[in-house]
């Protein structure tokens, strides 16, 4: 495989993970935390769950900088924007 096909492959499973984070705070109106995301979705793959946080943390973070999802400050969780259409 080239480095090419490679970064395509990484950037078609980002948008998988993306897709299926956006979908599941769609069905959790009241919004959720990092490491609920995390738990929801099996991204904690046995490891330290610190580590875990952090990868759906950033995968958040990408998120909420394109619009899909919102950051809640006032409850300290991540919710579906309903503006996104």
């Amino acid at each position: 495989m080239r480095d090419h096909d490679h970064r395509e492959h990484a950037q078609l499973g980002l948008q998988h993970i993306e897709d299926a984070i956006v979908g599941l705070l769609t069905q959790h109106q009241e919004g959720m935390q990092p490491s609920a995301v995390a738990d929801a979705l099996g991204l904690e793959a046995g490891i330290d769950p610190e580590r875990r946080d952090l990868i759906a943390a950033g995968i958040l973070e990408l998120l909420v900088q394109n619009g899909r999802i919102l950051w809640d400050d006032d409850r300290s969780v991540y919710i579906d924007n309903p503006d996104r259409h």
